[in-house]
Protein backbone atom coordinates (compact mmCIF):
# COMPACT_ATOMS: atom_id res chain seq x y z
CA UNK A 1 0.00 0.00 0.00
CA UNK A 2 1.13 3.52 -0.73
CA UNK A 3 1.58 5.71 2.27
CA UNK A 4 -1.25 8.28 2.68
CA UNK A 5 -0.58 11.60 1.10
CA UNK A 6 -1.58 14.94 2.63
CA UNK A 7 -3.51 17.07 0.23
CA UNK A 8 -3.35 20.90 0.55
CA UNK A 9 -5.76 23.52 -0.68
CA UNK A 10 -5.57 24.43 -4.33
CA UNK A 11 -5.31 28.05 -5.38
CA UNK A 12 -8.89 28.02 -6.61
CA UNK A 13 -10.15 26.68 -3.28
CA UNK A 14 -8.27 29.40 -1.39
CA UNK A 15 -9.71 32.08 -3.64
CA UNK A 16 -13.21 30.73 -3.07
CA UNK A 17 -12.71 30.83 0.72
CA UNK A 18 -11.37 34.39 0.56
CA UNK A 19 -14.32 35.46 -1.59
CA UNK A 20 -16.79 33.94 0.88
CA UNK A 21 -15.10 35.72 3.79
CA UNK A 22 -15.19 39.02 1.86
CA UNK A 23 -18.90 38.59 1.13
CA UNK A 24 -19.66 37.78 4.77
CA UNK A 25 -17.64 40.80 5.92
CA UNK A 26 -19.51 43.06 3.51
CA UNK A 27 -22.78 41.80 4.95
CA UNK A 28 -21.84 41.81 8.62
CA UNK A 29 -19.74 44.98 9.01
CA UNK A 30 -22.69 47.35 8.34
CA UNK A 31 -24.75 45.32 10.80
CA UNK A 32 -22.04 45.69 13.44
CA UNK A 33 -21.80 49.44 12.71
CA UNK A 34 -25.56 49.82 13.09
CA UNK A 35 -25.53 47.87 16.35
CA UNK A 36 -22.74 50.10 17.67
CA UNK A 37 -24.62 53.26 16.68
CA UNK A 38 -27.82 51.90 18.22
CA UNK A 39 -25.94 51.45 21.50
CA UNK A 40 -24.71 55.04 21.26
CA UNK A 41 -28.22 56.27 20.59
CA UNK A 42 -29.49 54.42 23.66
CA UNK A 43 -26.75 56.02 25.74
CA UNK A 44 -27.65 59.43 24.31
CA UNK A 45 -31.34 58.97 25.17
CA UNK A 46 -30.31 58.04 28.70
CA UNK A 47 -28.24 61.24 28.90
CA UNK A 48 -31.23 63.31 27.83
CA UNK A 49 -33.50 61.68 30.38
CA UNK A 50 -31.01 62.55 33.12
CA UNK A 51 -30.69 66.11 31.82
CA UNK A 52 -34.48 66.31 31.68
CA UNK A 53 -34.75 65.24 35.31
CA UNK A 54 -32.13 67.85 36.23
CA UNK A 55 -34.14 70.51 34.39
CA UNK A 56 -37.27 69.62 36.35
CA UNK A 57 -35.33 69.81 39.63
CA UNK A 58 -33.83 73.17 38.64
CA UNK A 59 -37.28 74.55 37.82
CA UNK A 60 -38.60 73.41 41.20
CA UNK A 61 -35.81 75.31 42.94
CA UNK A 62 -36.31 78.51 40.91
CA UNK A 63 -40.06 79.08 41.08
CA UNK A 64 -40.74 77.07 37.96
CA UNK A 65 -38.30 79.00 35.74
CA UNK A 66 -36.13 77.29 33.15
CA UNK A 67 -32.45 78.28 32.96
CA UNK A 68 -31.10 80.91 30.61
CA UNK A 69 -29.17 79.69 27.59
CA UNK A 70 -26.16 81.55 29.05
CA UNK A 71 -25.25 84.46 31.24
CA UNK A 72 -25.93 87.71 29.38
CA UNK A 73 -22.76 89.47 30.49
CA UNK A 74 -19.56 88.87 28.56
CA UNK A 75 -17.61 87.53 31.51
CA UNK A 76 -15.21 84.72 32.32
CA UNK A 77 -16.22 82.17 33.23
CA UNK A 78 -19.47 82.41 31.26
CA UNK A 79 -22.05 80.02 32.74
CA UNK A 80 -24.43 78.40 30.28
CA UNK A 81 -27.51 76.22 30.74
CA UNK A 82 -25.42 73.07 31.30
CA UNK A 83 -23.51 74.82 34.09
CA UNK A 84 -26.85 75.60 35.78
CA UNK A 85 -27.91 71.95 35.58
CA UNK A 86 -24.58 70.38 36.55
CA UNK A 87 -25.21 70.58 40.34
CA UNK A 88 -28.25 68.35 39.83
CA UNK A 89 -26.34 65.69 37.87
CA UNK A 90 -22.76 65.79 39.25
CA UNK A 91 -21.69 64.41 35.87
CA UNK A 92 -19.98 66.16 32.97
CA UNK A 93 -20.10 63.09 30.74
CA UNK A 94 -23.87 63.13 30.22
CA UNK A 95 -23.63 66.53 28.51
CA UNK A 96 -21.74 65.02 25.56
CA UNK A 97 -23.52 62.81 23.04
CA UNK A 98 -21.37 59.73 22.25
CA UNK A 99 -22.15 60.17 18.55
CA UNK A 100 -21.40 63.91 18.39
CA UNK A 101 -18.55 65.18 16.28
CA UNK A 102 -15.43 65.69 18.36
CA UNK A 103 -15.27 69.36 17.36
CA UNK A 104 -18.54 69.93 19.23
CA UNK A 105 -16.96 69.33 22.63
CA UNK A 106 -15.70 72.91 22.88
CA UNK A 107 -17.44 74.51 25.84
CA UNK A 108 -15.50 74.69 29.13
CA UNK A 109 -17.23 74.14 32.46
CA UNK A 110 -17.65 77.23 34.63
CA UNK A 111 -16.83 75.28 37.79
CA UNK A 112 -13.38 74.50 36.38
CA UNK A 113 -12.40 78.17 36.32
CA UNK A 114 -9.42 78.99 38.52
CA UNK A 115 -9.71 82.43 40.11
CA UNK A 116 -6.03 82.55 40.98
CA UNK A 117 -4.84 82.02 37.39
CA UNK A 118 -7.92 83.55 35.70
CA UNK A 119 -8.08 80.55 33.41
CA UNK A 120 -9.63 77.11 33.17
CA UNK A 121 -7.91 74.14 34.74
CA UNK A 122 -5.53 72.24 32.50
CA UNK A 123 -7.08 69.22 30.77
CA UNK A 124 -10.58 70.12 31.97
CA UNK A 125 -13.40 68.21 30.25
CA UNK A 126 -15.42 70.07 27.65
CA UNK A 127 -19.02 69.75 26.56
CA UNK A 128 -21.22 70.56 23.57
CA UNK A 129 -23.47 68.96 20.97
CA UNK A 130 -26.69 69.07 22.98
CA UNK A 131 -28.77 72.14 22.16
CA UNK A 132 -31.16 74.06 24.41
CA UNK A 133 -34.51 75.37 23.14
CA UNK A 134 -33.48 78.89 24.08
CA UNK A 135 -35.91 80.80 21.84
CA UNK A 136 -38.83 79.58 23.93
CA UNK A 137 -37.36 78.68 27.32
CA UNK A 138 -34.62 81.15 28.22
CA UNK A 139 -33.09 83.65 25.81
CA UNK A 140 -30.55 85.93 27.47
CA UNK A 141 -29.80 88.00 24.36
CA UNK A 142 -32.42 90.69 24.86
CA UNK A 143 -32.01 94.00 26.66
CA UNK A 144 -31.90 94.09 30.44
CA UNK A 145 -32.20 90.48 31.63
CA UNK A 146 -33.73 88.73 28.62
CA UNK A 147 -36.69 86.49 29.31
CA UNK A 148 -37.41 83.21 31.03
CA UNK A 149 -40.28 80.77 30.62
CA UNK A 150 -41.86 79.04 33.61
CA UNK A 151 -43.19 75.52 33.65
CA UNK A 152 -46.69 76.91 34.34
CA UNK A 153 -46.78 78.40 30.83
CA UNK A 154 -45.73 75.15 29.15
CA UNK A 155 -49.15 73.66 28.46
CA UNK A 156 -47.97 70.53 26.63
CA UNK A 157 -44.84 69.43 28.50
CA UNK A 158 -44.70 66.00 26.82
CA UNK A 159 -44.64 67.77 23.45
CA UNK A 160 -42.21 70.58 24.20
CA UNK A 161 -38.54 70.31 23.24
CA UNK A 162 -36.05 71.23 25.95
CA UNK A 163 -32.82 69.62 24.68
CA UNK A 164 -31.97 68.03 21.34
CA UNK A 165 -28.95 66.87 19.37
CA UNK A 166 -27.55 69.93 17.59
CA UNK A 167 -24.98 70.55 14.90
CA UNK A 168 -24.81 74.24 15.82
CA UNK A 169 -24.47 76.84 13.07
CA UNK A 170 -22.24 75.56 10.29
CA UNK A 171 -20.97 77.01 7.07
CA UNK A 172 -21.15 75.09 3.81
CA UNK A 173 -17.76 73.44 4.39
CA UNK A 174 -18.88 72.13 7.79
CA UNK A 175 -16.82 74.51 9.91
CA UNK A 176 -18.02 76.85 12.65
CA UNK A 177 -16.75 80.41 12.75
CA UNK A 178 -15.82 80.48 16.42
CA UNK A 179 -12.96 78.37 17.77
CA UNK A 180 -15.17 77.59 20.76
CA UNK A 181 -18.19 76.65 18.64
CA UNK A 182 -21.06 78.60 17.11
CA UNK A 183 -24.44 77.67 18.52
CA UNK A 184 -23.31 74.16 19.40
CA UNK A 185 -25.06 74.42 22.78
CA UNK A 186 -28.46 75.63 21.53
CA UNK A 187 -31.03 74.52 18.98
CA UNK A 188 -33.37 76.71 16.92
CA UNK A 189 -36.94 75.92 15.91
CA UNK A 190 -37.64 75.85 12.16
CA UNK A 191 -39.32 79.28 12.33
CA UNK A 192 -38.31 82.30 14.40
CA UNK A 193 -40.45 82.59 17.52
CA UNK A 194 -42.64 85.64 18.08
CA UNK A 195 -40.12 87.15 20.52
CA UNK A 196 -37.29 86.70 18.03
CA UNK A 197 -33.89 85.13 18.56
CA UNK A 198 -32.05 88.32 19.44
CA UNK A 199 -30.27 88.40 16.06
CA UNK A 200 -31.45 89.97 12.77
CA UNK A 201 -31.43 86.54 11.11
CA UNK A 202 -34.08 85.25 13.51
CA UNK A 203 -31.82 82.37 14.49
CA UNK A 204 -28.70 81.86 16.61
CA UNK A 205 -26.20 82.68 13.88
CA UNK A 206 -25.86 85.86 11.88
CA UNK A 207 -23.74 87.25 9.05
CA UNK A 208 -20.61 85.27 8.21
CA UNK A 209 -21.37 82.74 10.94
CA UNK A 210 -24.04 81.28 8.69
CA UNK A 211 -24.07 78.77 5.87
CA UNK A 212 -24.89 79.74 2.33
CA UNK A 213 -27.91 77.51 2.03
CA UNK A 214 -26.24 75.16 -0.46
CA UNK A 215 -28.37 71.97 -0.58
CA UNK A 216 -26.67 68.84 0.70
CA UNK A 217 -24.08 70.73 2.76
CA UNK A 218 -23.98 71.44 6.53
CA UNK A 219 -24.63 75.09 5.63
CA UNK A 220 -27.96 74.37 3.96
CA UNK A 221 -29.77 75.57 7.10
CA UNK A 222 -28.05 78.96 6.92
CA UNK A 223 -28.12 80.69 10.36
CA UNK A 224 -30.14 78.08 12.21
CA UNK A 225 -28.57 76.05 15.03
CA UNK A 226 -30.01 72.91 13.51
CA UNK A 227 -31.09 69.64 15.13
CA UNK A 228 -28.54 66.98 14.14
CA UNK A 229 -29.75 63.70 12.64
CA UNK A 230 -26.67 61.90 13.94
CA UNK A 231 -28.27 58.61 14.97
CA UNK A 232 -28.86 56.82 11.69
CA UNK A 233 -31.04 59.68 10.49
CA UNK A 234 -32.69 60.38 13.85
CA UNK A 235 -32.39 63.19 16.40
CA UNK A 236 -32.50 62.37 20.10
CA UNK A 237 -34.84 64.82 21.84
CA UNK A 238 -35.51 65.52 25.53
CA UNK A 239 -38.91 66.94 26.46
CA UNK A 240 -40.21 69.16 29.25
CA UNK A 241 -41.85 66.29 31.13
CA UNK A 242 -38.47 64.50 31.39
CA UNK A 243 -38.91 61.80 28.74
CA UNK A 244 -36.77 61.46 25.62
CA UNK A 245 -37.23 59.85 22.22
CA UNK A 246 -35.73 59.74 18.73
CA UNK A 247 -37.36 61.74 15.93
CA UNK A 248 -36.71 62.64 12.32
CA UNK A 249 -36.04 66.31 11.67
CA UNK A 250 -38.95 66.34 9.23
CA UNK A 251 -41.27 65.28 12.08
CA UNK A 252 -39.73 67.60 14.68
CA UNK A 253 -40.21 70.58 12.35
CA UNK A 254 -43.77 69.68 11.35
CA UNK A 255 -46.03 69.14 14.36
CA UNK A 256 -49.28 68.73 12.44
CA UNK A 257 -47.69 66.78 9.57
CA UNK A 258 -49.03 68.97 6.81
CA UNK A 259 -45.70 69.23 5.01
CA UNK A 260 -45.05 72.80 6.17
CA UNK A 261 -42.57 73.77 8.92
CA UNK A 262 -44.07 74.94 12.20
CA UNK A 263 -43.06 75.38 15.85
CA UNK A 264 -45.64 73.09 17.42
CA UNK A 265 -43.02 70.89 19.12
CA UNK A 266 -41.13 73.95 20.35
CA UNK A 267 -43.55 76.59 21.61
CA UNK A 268 -44.85 74.82 24.73
CA UNK A 269 -48.39 74.86 23.41
CA UNK A 270 -48.47 71.97 20.99
CA UNK A 271 -49.93 74.46 18.51
CA UNK A 272 -48.67 74.48 14.94
CA UNK A 273 -50.23 77.89 14.27
CA UNK A 274 -48.36 79.78 17.01
CA UNK A 275 -44.91 81.29 16.76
Amino acid sequence: MKPSEKKGFTLIELLVVIAIIAILAAILFPVFAQAREKARQTSCLSNLRQIGTATLMYAQDFDGAYPYMSTKANIAPKPRWADRLFPYTKSTQIFLCPSALRNQALKPWAHHWEVATQSYRANSPLWGGYGYNYQYLGNSRFEDVGFLTTDATVERSAETVVIADTQGVRRDNGTMKSATGTGDYVVDPPLTCAKGSGKPSGFYGDGDECGGGTPGTPGQFRCRATPAERHMGFIDVGFADGHSKAMRRSALDDYNRDGQPDNGWWNGLGDATRL
